[in-house]
């Protein structure tokens, strides 16, 4: 399955409450997200893009209403959890001409360290790489990597303390 219909199917199908978790992982992984077995992705996920640039690894968690972006990698790693309403978005555009600012579309990567923690309602932006150990506070806006074992918090987020 490929392109818009994956998309949809993911985010219609597979990110629907009705089905139990073991049914979500078979459908979302038909739809190409590559999921790992004790992975668990709570109902309403949606995808913009293709649903297969999703890579969630073992033990990881990702609650209620992600919304996660198809035109870049995003790569949950081991037992990372993510929060209710987060953002995973890897494309933006250029800053184009005065008649027209949303210029050419960019992507870039997103990466969620093992055993990190990103809170309720958090938007992450494309190249970034938030490290191993990590916690980013609810409602924050996430630009720029994180070093690993950082408490980041805030729009646009920063180190508030080493754990």
């Amino acid at each position: 399955m490929a392109g818009r219909a994956a998309a949809a199917f993911a985010s219609l199908v597979g990110g629907s409450p009705i089905w139990s978790d073991a049914v979500r992982r078979r459908i979302l992984r038909f739809s190409g997200v590559r999921l790992a077995g004790n992975a668990r992705i709570q109902p309403y996920v949606r995808f913009v893009g293709s649903p297969s640039r999703l890579n969630v690894k073992s033990g990881a968690f990702i609650n209620v209403g992600l919304l996660v972006g198809g035109n870049a990698d995003v790569v949950v790693e081991e037992r990372a959890s993510i929060g209710p309403n987060v953002q995973l978005i890897p494309t933006t555009h250029e800053v184009g001409k005065h008649e027209q600012r949303a210029g050419a579309t960019t992507s870039a990567p997103i990466r969620i360290g093992r055993g990190s923690w990103v809170g309720a309602g958090v938007i992450v932006l494309g190249g970034v790489d938030i490290g191993d150990g990590c916690v980013i506070a609810a409602g924050s806006v996430v630009t720029r990597d994180c070093e690993p074992d950082g408490l980041y918090g805030g729009t646009p987020a920063k180190l508030l303390r080493t754990l």
